[in-house]
C-alpha cells in the first residue's frame, strides 16, 4: 500500500447517520435507504444512502469517524 493509499483509508467507529438530512437541491427532506449493520455499529468510510421524497434525488454520504 502506498503512502497516498493508506491516508485516504479511514478506520473506526462512525456516528449512526440521521434518519433525515435536508436536501441540497430542493431543501426537502431525504430519508435514509441505508439499514443499519446487524451489530449496530456503524464503521468510517461506510456509505449510507438517502432520498428525498420532495425531488426524488439520491444523496450518498460517507460516515465519518466519532466526533469529526
Amino acid at each position: 500500500m502506498s503512502d497516498n493509499e493508506s491516508d485516504e483509508f479511514v478506520s473506526g467507529r462512525a456516528e449512526a447517520p440521521s434518519e433525515s438530512i435536508i436536501c441540497v437541491d430542493c431543501g426537502g427532506t431525504a430519508h435514509l435507504l441505508t439499514h443499519p449493520p446487524e451489530d449496530q455499529i456503524w464503521l468510517a468510510g461506510e456509505v449510507v444512502a438517502y432520498r428525498c421524497s420532495d425531488c426524488r434525488d439520491r444523496w450518498d454520504i460517507v460516515l465519518a469517524p466519532e466526533g469529526e
